[in-house]
């Protein structure tokens, strides 16, 4: 869901929303296909490295010719099993529940998705989940950069949103200052799902999905605790403990928490936070499990400069002085935020018998919010002062979700079924109280003082939100030989409204009910090698107010793609080639005729075409290797400001990565790993009229660690060459990304 509405400041403005929530294709497929050969070819060399064991010595001196026998077998008790939940070791996973609501082979899975596992989270050392995002086709895990830390602002597939999936549940609400951010340690694996999803999830954005799968106990022990030390100050802890409560293992427990305090580049910018998460399993018959999921986050930091003009920053400002990069543009004792989000919930399954499962999933979230914000209202004639406004907001959120599953496992001939049939609701309910400043002194841009009086007048702006969904859906997942078809059905009963609370009255108020579908086919090889085909659709419920008080129409999307997977049999590597288009209708823009009145049009459309191509593989010997090529072609279709036929906002024709890890196993350097990895972006636009042209991008990571006992001690640095890098949303919102950043780790396992 797009937020709409938009605050007097930003009149003018080419964004859907106000300052204080701004948040040649043949020669691409001729190279993607290139790279998938490249990709196949050094997977299908790699070796497994495990060797069969030596016969036996021939005992004694029995000069007769030993006897030929067989290597020996080693049995144990203990089974590697992938679940699409569970851990994973490295980073290839194979299974997940994100694409169908049931535990399937990715390869299985009729659209184009990918896991990033704990393991190369840690390994690249990302503290955001917008960072562990940045090595995924097709996605920019940072859309407004990466010093915006206190809402992840996301693209995938040129399509924006801020409201990630966490364990199957939507976490939407109204305010985009309200949505989650989820410190990534807290995290199993982040699975990617591209192309609408709408079928199984209701109201979602057609590029894809964000699934955050948090972490659950495990029947092994588990005991880890980490300190860390980095740039600009930063300093924290965590710790993961888990394991069996009983001998019998039917109750297991897990505590993961993190607390920090970080620095930033920008001058008087803190952030204090901490995240405790209790879980517990219980496991009453083989047959039922029951897990609590539960967590606690608090967040107390300053408000990061992301809204500088572009004079300065993207371009030369007076006499070509540039904005630098440790400027804070707000007041250094007024700008705060403090967030505090809990939350409860619970993962039920019972395994009826052989062909039927239930499952139930449950979460409540509730959020406290307090804001006060010194922004920019403009820049001035003189191209050095900056007019500020401020204000302080008080906000809270209640959500409620709930999904329930019935899964079938039967045969019809030769046809072999896995149905699901469910009914999912969401309700939540936003309250936002705010108070705007009379008097906010202006900031000199390249020599700021600080302290000037703000001057706060009485409520003036004080709504309440209503969100509220219920989808039926069905889905059946039916192979024949090696063909795996996969149709889905939903329909879904939308409901949004907005009280003023000050007028005393609902002032907006849109139901609709929407169908949407999917349907896909894969052919599995002998080779390893999988083609697939899918179109499915999405729709997210219109939001916001027009001038004469019409309804809105749903913003409804629609894909087709087609691709191959390829997992090799024996080999820990799997790698994708896809080729997509979507096309986005009812988009709402700003209304501009009629800026005095938070008013929006419902005139505008998106087409993105594009090629991907991904893999990963753990290539044996200690090697780790993800990389990734996208190809975008985004295009504004409709636009009631004039903008069709230009090119999408922040969708770049080109985006590139990869990363490499190597841990050594023998010799001097054994325990002594490096890895480093290089992510590019081509250039994109920054606003609809493409007037704001941001330059390619280049950025270098790199990493070292080293195991010795119980210890891991390791060394991450982002932006190793310290990049200036300026992204830009309008000709008044932009920032700079993260410079040089280092943060050194020791962690202690037992």
């Amino acid at each position: 869901m797009q937020q709409t509405d938009f605050h007097p400041a930003a009149a003018g403005s080419d964004r859907t929303t106000h300052p204080r929530e701004r948040h040649p294709l043949r020669a691409s497929i001729i190279a993607a296909a290139c790279m998938l050969a490249c990709s196949v070819h050094a997977q299908a060399a790699g070796q497994d490295d495990s060797t069969a064991a030596p016969a036996p010595a021939v005992q004694g001196g029995d000069a007769s010719p030993p006897t030929e026998s067989l290597p020996a077998v080693i049995v144990s008790d203990k089974r590697e099993t992938e679940t699409a939940t569970g851990p994973v070791s490295g980073f290839v996973a194979t299974r997940s529940a994100t694409g169908t609501k049931t535990d399937t082979p990715l390869v299985e899975t009729p659209q184009s998705i990918s896991v990033i596992t704990a393991d190369q989270i840690q390994a690249q050392g990302a503290q955001t989940v917008g960072q562990a995002l940045r090595y995924t086709a097709g996605v920019i895990g940072e859309e407004y950069g990466a010093l915006n830390n206190t809402v992840d602002y996301f693209m995938v597939r040129g399509f924006p949103n801020q409201f990630p999936f966490v364990d199957g549940l939507s976490t939407e609400t109204y305010f985009t200052l309200l949505a989650p951010t989820v410190d990534p340690y807290a995290l199993e694996r982040i699975d990617v799902l591209r192309g609408p999803a709408s079928v199984l999830y209701g109201q979602n954005i057609p590029g894809g999905m964000i699934n955050l799968v948090t972490k659950r106990p495990t029947d092994d022990p588990l005991h880890e605790v980490s300190f860390d030390v980095g740039s600009f100050g930063s300093v924290g802890g965590r710790f993961d403990l888990s394991g069996p409560v009983t001998q019998d293992g039917s109750l297991l427990y897990r505590v993961t928490g993190d607390a920090h305090v970080d620095g930033s580049q920008q001058d008087y910018q803190t952030d204090k936070r901490f995240y405790i998460a209790p879980a517990l399993t219980w496991k009453p018959s083989a047959d039922t499990t029951f897990t609590l999921l539960s967590h606690f986050d608090y967040r107390n930091t300053s408000i990061p400069t992301v809204d500088l003009p572009a004079v300065g920053t993207l371009y030369p400002g007076p006499l070509g002085a540039t904005i630098g990069t440790n400027l804070f543009e707000g007041e250094p004792d007024f700008n705060q935020i403090r967030r505090t989000e809990v939350g409860i919930g619970y993962e039920l399954e019972h395994r009826v018998n052989d062909w039927l499962t239930l499952r139930q999933n449950f979460r409540y979230t509730h959020v406290n919010f307090d804001e006060e914000t010194v922004g920019s209202a403009g820049l001035e004639d003189d191209l050095e002062t900056l007019d500020r406004y401020a204000f302080a907001a008080q906000a809270s959120s209640d959500s409620f979700t709930v999904d329930n599953q019935a899964q079938f496992k039967f045969d019809t001939g030769p046809l072999q079924h896995t149905a699901l049939v469910g009914i999912d609701y969401l309700h939540a309910v936003d309250r936002w109280a705010e108070n705007d400043a009379t008097s906010v002194p202006s900031l000199n841009l390249y020599n700021p003082i600080y302290g000037g009086p703000i001057v706060l007048g009485g409520v003036d702006y004080s709504v309440e939100h209503h969100v509220e969904q219920t989808g039926v859906y069905a889905q059946d997942q039916i192979r024949f030989g090696n063909l795996i078809g996969t149709l889905g059905v939903r329909e879904d009963s939308a409901h949004t409204d907005e009280y003023d609370r000050l007028a005393g009255e609902t002032d907006q108020s849109n139901a609709e009910n929407r169908f949407t579908w999917r349907a896909g086919l894969v052919y599995l090889s002998d080779t390893g090698l999988a083609p697939y085909m899918s179109y499915s659709t999405s729709f997210t419920p219109g939001l916001g107010n027009t001038y004469n008080g019409a309804a809105l129409k749903p913003t409804t999307g629609q894909s087709f793609e087609v691709g191959v997977k390829y997992q090799p049999a024996g080999q820990k590597s799997f790698a994708m080639l896809s080729l997509y288009n979507i096309l986005q209708k009812n988009v709402t823009e700003p209304d501009y005729e009629h800026p005095d009145g938070n008013f929006v049009v419902q005139m505008g459309g998106q087409r993105v075409q594009g090629v991907e191509l991904s893999g990963v593989a753990d290539l044996g010997s200690g090697v780790s290797l993800t990389a990734a090529y996208t190809y975008m072609n985004g295009v504004i279709t409709q636009s009631d400001q004039g903008y069709a036929g230009n090119r999408a906002v922040n969708v770049p024709h080109n985006m590139a990565s990869a990363w490499l890890d190597k841990t050594f196993s023998g010799g001097l350097l054994t325990g002594f790993g490096v890895g480093g990895g290089v992510r590019y972006l081509s250039p994109q636009f920054g606003d609809e009229a493409n007037t704001l042209l941001m330059p390619s991008m280049t950025l270098v990571d790199a990493a070292v660690h080293y195991d010795i006992r119980h210890w891991r001690f390791s060394v991450n640095a982002q932006n190793l060459f310290d990049r200036v890098y300026v992204n830009c949303q309008a000709a008044d919102y932009c920032t700079y990304d993260q410079r040089l950043t280092v943060v050194g780790r020791a962690t202690y396992q037992w």
